[in-house]
């Protein structure tokens, strides 16, 4: 069958649909012919890319349905875009009509020292702390109620009880540094370490009894020194310092009005006996009374007072237990 050598035209979409209109009206005259109709056609195949490439499924003519290029047996489906990828729907808009010319390399092909921003003034990941220490912190750093501790702890979520290293807890007015129970704070510098610190002194006063009132040196955790009577005084410790009264108060005085020499001390007795207070409405107490071999009471120059216990809520391990030795018969 011999066929029409006629070349096809190349239109765009508008171009054709005039010329649908124009030499295929209505056939109430019977002016169509086969060739009109034919030349029509083979104008929409040859034009298909044009349309498609030319700008107009954008507006006019977009496509609604999602374009699927499928693999057919012994070949390929796919878009290649040459030229790159616009996405107008961008959630910036200056970037709407910015060309994508890279593909996506995925979370695990994008590599970090090509990110913008990221360098000096502009870096956008202030979160990030530098391995190096070039970059210091300028904002306090959360950590909320984890433990920070060394590779190899055991699943924390599994075992509550492995609970190790540090964690800060947030109470109220203020923060509390925990120290996991599973080993020793030590310190690099002289190797020395401490499992508890049940051994430091919860409460210490060095005063002057010769003055009037009498002279606080040095204090650790004393709400109040109140002078009863002559050589006689009562030290009020600051609320929490103690858990009960079962604390031990050690005190000293040199038990004369000046300190100048080594030799400027009397015998004497100090008494820290009575204890009171409690963890309700009233604060602990502890007298520190001074009196001399001749059982006189003395306002002395070198006064001090040191005490060990435990705070609220602290415990010391298992007790120790006691032994029963009546001892031999009177």
């Amino acid at each position: 069958m011999t066929c029409d050598s006629r070349t096809p035209f190349q239109l765009n979409s508008g171009e054709l649909i005039n010329n649908i209109k124009c030499a295929i009206p209505d056939n109430n005259a019977g002016l169509i012919s086969a060739a009109d109709v034919r030349e029509n056609m083979e104008n929409v195949a040859y034009s298909i890319n044009k349309v498609v490439a030319s700008g107009d499924t954008q507006v006019e003519f977009p496509f609604f349905n999602a374009v699927k290029a499928s693999v057919a047996a012994g070949g390929s489906g796919m878009f290649i875009p040459e030229s790159g990828i616009i996405f107008p729907n961008c959630p910036v808009e200056a970037e709407q009509t910015q060309l994508q010319t890279r593909p996506w390399l995925g979370p695990g092909g994008i590599n970090h020292d090509e990110l913008a921003d990221r360098h000096a003034s502009n870096n956008a990941h202030t979160q990030y702390l530098s391995i190096d220490g070039t970059r210091a912190m300028t904002d306090n750093l959360p950590m909320g109620t984890s433990w920070i501790n060394a590779s190899g702890a055991s699943d924390l979520s599994l075992d509550p009880k492995d609970d190790r290293g540090i964690k800060f807890n947030y109470e109220g007015d203020h923060d509390d540094i925990l120290i996991g129970t599973s080993g020793n704070l030590i310190f690099n510098k002289d190797n020395s370490s401490v499992e508890s610190f049940h051994g430091v002194a919860k409460a210490w006063l060095q005063f002057d009894a010769t003055t009037d009132p009498p002279t606080i040196n040095s204090y650790h955790n004393i709400h109040q020194l109140e002078r009863t009577g002559q050589g006689k005084f009562k030290v009020t410790f600051t609320s929490g310092t103690f858990m009960n009264n079962y604390y031990i108060a050690m005190g000293n005085s040199n038990v004369r009005s000046s300190d100048t020499d080594a030799a400027d001390f009397e015998i004497n007795s100090v008494g820290t006996v009575l204890k009171e207070g409690d963890d309700g409405n009233a604060l602990r107490t502890v007298t520190f009374y001074t009196i001399s071999d001749d059982n006189d009471y003395v306002d002395a120059k070198v006064n001090e007072l040191v005490c060990y216990g435990y705070e609220p809520g602290s415990r010391s391990g298992i007790p120790t237990p006691i032994t029963l030795n009546s001892g031999p018969a009177l």
